[in-house]
């Protein structure tokens, strides 16, 4: 006798015939993607002598700092990370000569953090091969679903925080 598997959604607009067969493919095809992306960041940070976390750093530093840096604050909300961890990895990324750290000139007691030489040196020696690297990634896209991806993506992540958020009274219950 099979196995009569309860559904693991109740959102009618989820199911497809009753079932959450569907809604089950997604979510295995959504971690196989985010698997090989952790993957390919950690390799490409490897190949400068950075962690895959780190390596995020530090592009999330050369697309947000312009002129006048960008601060740890702002740089954990927009990788959807604690400033804590941000701080701990970008003091780390200061001290290899990644990244530099310079005083607001507006308030003092705020840091702002830009890309050292040597991090602009690795971002340009890693460029050709993550372009083509993300070329492939994204390659089932154009341009109206890169969009509707990056719409539902940035829509979905308060909810997956929210998810997180919500095991911890079923861990503090098991």
């Amino acid at each position: 006798m099979a196995y009569d598997r309860p559904l693991t959604i109740s959102r009618p607009e989820l199911l497809h015939g009753g079932s959450d067969d569907a809604f089950r493919q997604l979510v295995h095809d959504l971690l196989t993607i985010s698997t090989h992306m952790q993957a390919v960041r950690d390799g490409i940070g490897e190949l400068v002598g950075l962690t895959g976390p780190q390596y995020s750093i530090v592009m999330a530093v050369a697309q947000l700092a312009g002129e006048v840096g960008v601060t740890a604050k702002d740089l954990a909300a927009h990788l959807h990370v604690s400033p804590p961890f941000v701080t701990v990895e970008t003091g780390k990324l200061i001290r290899s000569g990644y990244l530099e750290k310079r005083s607001d000139t507006e308030d003092r007691r705020r840091v702002r953090l830009r890309l050292s030489p040597a991090g602009e040196q690795a971002i340009d020696r890693l460029t050709p091969e993550l372009r083509d690297i993300n070329d492939e990634l994204f390659g089932a896209l154009d341009a109206t679903g890169f969009g509707r991806l990056r719409q539902l993506t940035a829509d979905m992540v308060p909810h997956a925080q929210a998810a997180v958020a919500m095991l911890d009274p079923v861990r503090r219950r098991a």
